[in-house]
């Protein structure tokens, strides 16, 4: 989950930041952004988004002009300190509008609030259309020194994300990058048969040998073969993962 925040006070950023890391410590949180037009920068550049976080007023203005580039499907929570700006923040996809200082509790309501609604808009497709057959990938096709190289879903061991890129692990050592994100290719792929476990991972059913409980509630994912990477599940996906593992 990719949570973007709008902030130009550090502490108050670095106090929501502590309480959504503790809501899901799998999330990507991504600022802050000070100012309007760092944010709106941003927003006409990243589509890619789960959950919006924000100050009604920034160091160089309204948020607003900002919140006009996101994706319309995105949920927007408020946290600030102007009464004034509750009305115009309904004209956006918010859910909430937390007066400062915000509590633990009210913002995890929040959250889950955003999250159920993000579940409940899953018929869109990558490019934001409604009610689109999804079309399912079949096959990669990859770039090599000599050319291109067709992957078939059989031969993935596992797909990772590392240093900002995406990487195809394959049955017989091989790696290859893929020329786009994790969310997106999780998104094309055949969801009863792959599925993102973690910020990190996406995984294969076949691939999977076994589970293990581990510390503060996570999973331990276990592969087949050797050389096995550690994927570990947080506690709040761990129900949905386990769900996926058996079928259901």
């Amino acid at each position: 989950m990719k949570i973007v925040v709008f902030e130009s006070d550090i502490p108050s950023y670095h106090s929501v930041r502590k309480i959504v890391e503790s809501y899901d410590t799998e999330c990507e949180v991504i600022g802050p952004f000070t100012t309007m037009e760092q944010g709106r920068d941003y927003l006409m550049q990243h589509k890619d988004i789960d959950i919006i976080i924000t100050e009604a007023v920034l160091s160089d203005d309204t948020v607003f002009s900002a919140l006009d580039h996101a994706p319309h499907q995105v949920p927007v929570i408020f946290i600030t300190s102007y009464e004034e700006y509750a009305l115009k923040a309904f004209n956006y996809l918010s859910l909430s509008y937390l007066l400062k200082p915000v509590e633990e509790d009210s913002l995890t309501k929040a959250l889950a609030m955003a999250v159920r609604l993000r579940k409940a808009v899953s018929l869109l497709t990558p490019r934001g259309g409604w009610n689109k057959p999804k079309t399912h990938l079949a096959r990669f096709v990859v770039k090599t020194l000599h050319g291109e190289r067709i992957i078939h879903l059989s031969t993935v061991r596992y797909i990772v994300s590392e240093q900002k890129n995406s990487y195809l692990k394959l049955l017989d050592g091989n790696s290859y990058r893929v020329d786009d994100t994790l969310d997106n290719i999780a998104a094309m792929l055949p969801q009863g048969r792959f599925m993102r476990v973690n910020r990190k991972f996406i995984l294969p059913i076949e691939q999977i040998s076994g589970t293990e409980n581990i510390e503060y509630g996570k999973m331990l994912i276990h592969l087949k073969g050797d050389n096995v990477p550690k994927i570990v599940v947080s506690r709040t996906r761990k129900v949905e993962v386990c769900k996926w593992i058996k079928g259901r």
